[in-house]
């Protein structure tokens, strides 16, 4: 397999072909160089775009310091719209507009010493109030439409907003943490010269300061760090609740002991006043029982006297009446017979 039409290093896009000449389902692009004005057209890349036909593989290396903003969206667009699967290799370094057609691609690959820069756009206006106003409309626009093609990353709308206004700066390994890239490969050596790097901030319009890279990287873990102190914050008014709660709930379960203790106090009492009622009932029922049968004794006694007396009244001839006197004195001594004959001696037949 071979590439043809190597020598045009700034910008090519080439089917690739066999030793025989025939075409593959496979092509490569190189976007080396300025888009739009004296570099790469949205014209010409759509017109090549289209003449590869039919192809399912597409490898764009990118190494440009961005430009046109129009016509990287239009490039941008064509890309995204294109069948074909697209690898986008960054193989030195996409700025400006040319991160935003990078974010075209289906899989990104960045070289592990290749960079990776975002930032606000800019343009140079000439006119009243009203023009300057109007160009500063746009300019919010466009800014917003970078953000969308931007939305493969891992940040916020807010989070690229203030990473634009910093002008911020990735390596492969940052891109890769910020979800702008899915991998790296190992990059050329660098041998970049001073003349170079100036030549480059000029087409991007800044230079590269170390202070706004750190800016970028600080905004960013900033907000990371903001996010974390929120969730540990919550995370100790959940703490904080729980803890109420189960102090609440060993006061409660603490009423509850007492109030089980108290209760049992409270049975054990009543069960010691019921067996003192019941001893008491016991000993005044035992005392009305024998009130009441010495009452009915009593009774029986009056009634057996009194039946004794009336018999005692009938007339008794007297050998009877000496009989029982003789009885009673044997049975009951001189003074029972004594008495009993004083009591009925009236009564001896005469």
């Amino acid at each position: 397999m071979e590439t043809k039409n190597q020598t045009k290093t700034w910008y090519a896009m080439e089917q690739e072909t066999d030793a025989e000449g025939v075409k593959s389902a496979k092509a490569e692009i190189f976007v080396y160089d300025e888009i739009g004005g004296y570099g790469i057209q949205a014209t010409t890349f759509i017109q090549d775009l289209e003449n590869l036909g039919e192809v399912e593989q597409i490898d764009l290396r990118v190494s440009s310091p961005g430009g046109s903003i129009i016509e990287g969206n239009v490039i941008y667009n064509a890309i995204k719209r294109h069948p074909a699967n697209v690898t986008v290799y960054i193989d030195g370094m996409a700025a400006s507009m040319a991160s935003v057609i990078a974010m075209a691609g289906d899989e990104i690959i960045m070289a592990d010493n290749a960079l990776l820069m975002i930032h606000n756009p800019w343009t140079v206006s000439i006119g009243d109030s009203e023009q300057l106003r109007k160009d500063a409309e746009l300019m919010d626009k466009m800014k917003s439409a970078i953000i969308n093609a931007y939305g493969r990353s891992n940040y916020s709308q807010e989070e690229l907003e203030e990473l634009m206004n910093a002008e911020t700066w990735f390596t492969a390994d940052e891109a890769i943490d910020a979800g702008f890239v899915d991998g790296t490969t190992q990059g050329l050596k660098a041998a970049a010269s001073i003349s170079e790097l100036e030549a480059c901030a000029k087409q991007v319009g800044a230079t590269l300061p170390v202070e706004k890279i750190v800016a970028g990287v600080v905004t960013k873990y900033e907000k990371q760090i903001d996010e974390l102190d929120e969730q540990v914050f919550e995370a100790l008014e959940e703490k904080q609740k729980l803890t109420d709660t189960v102090v609440a709930k060993d006061t409660e379960i603490a009423e509850l002991q007492n109030s089980v203790k108290e209760f049992i106090a409270s049975a054990e009492q009543m069960q010691n006043d019921h067996a003192e009622q019941l001893t008491e009932a016991g000993k005044v029922t035992t005392q009305a029982v024998a009130s009441a049968a010495a009452e009915l004794m009593a009774l029986q006694s009056e009634e057996a006297v009194a039946e004794a007396t009336n018999e005692s009244e009938a007339p008794v001839n007297a050998d009877t009446f000496w009989d029982q006197y003789k009885a009673i004195g044997k049975s009951q001594g001189l003074d029972a017979k004594n008495k009993w004959y004083a009591d009925n001696k009236h009564l001896i037949q005469k």
